[in-house]
């Protein structure tokens, strides 16, 4: 008979964790504008899509949102979100996303939350590697924008599922 293995307690500073958390979701918040702004610029100019260093925000945001424990940190990314979603705004002549908290009061929201942090990782392994795809950033753009603002449908959640497995196999 094995023995089970036995864990002390795990903590938590009552003054760090409530700090990074909250941080976390002020950067998505941060993401949900930025999102937004660049989808708007998309549909302004049809056949538009930003550059690689604005989805390279995204990107840092989306993977420190899930992965960065460092308050510091993350004041400096939402700083760099925020400044991109002026850039892109005043240089496409659109206006500036609204920053808000996803909206995940339904199951698709959820799902499309859960789906685009699980991106995260990936689509940054994959952007380290110099590997980056118009269609991956397009829809994580979408994704936060319609996260934004409430709405999420059918067809996304189909174009992350795709995404998703894209991400994948470009972080190989």
């Amino acid at each position: 008979m094995t023995n089970p293995v036995q864990h002390g307690p795990v903590e938590a500073t009552e003054t760090t964790r409530p700090a990074i958390y909250g941080k976390r979701d002020e950067l998505l918040a941060e993401l949900c504008g930025l999102g937004a702004t660049m989808t708007g610029a998309m549909a302004a100019v049809p056949g538009f899509v930003p550059c690689g260093h604005a989805f390279g925000v995204v990107i840092d945001g989306l993977y420190a949102s899930v992965a960065c424990g460092s308050v510091e940190q993350l004041d400096q990314i939402i700083e760099a979100v925020h400044d991109r979603s002026e850039h892109v705004s005043a240089h496409r002549g659109v206006e500036a996303g609204a920053v808000a908290a996803p909206a995940c009061d339904t199951p698709e929201a959820a799902l499309l939350l859960a789906a685009v942090r699980g991106m995260a990782a990936d689509v940054y392994c994959a952007m380290e590697l110099g590997r980056m795809d118009d269609d991956v950033d397009v829809l994580l753009a979408n994704a936060l924008a319609a996260l934004g603002a409430g709405f999420v449908d059918h067809e996304l959640l189909t174009r992350a599922g795709a995404a998703a497995v894209r991400a994948a196999e470009m972080a190989r």
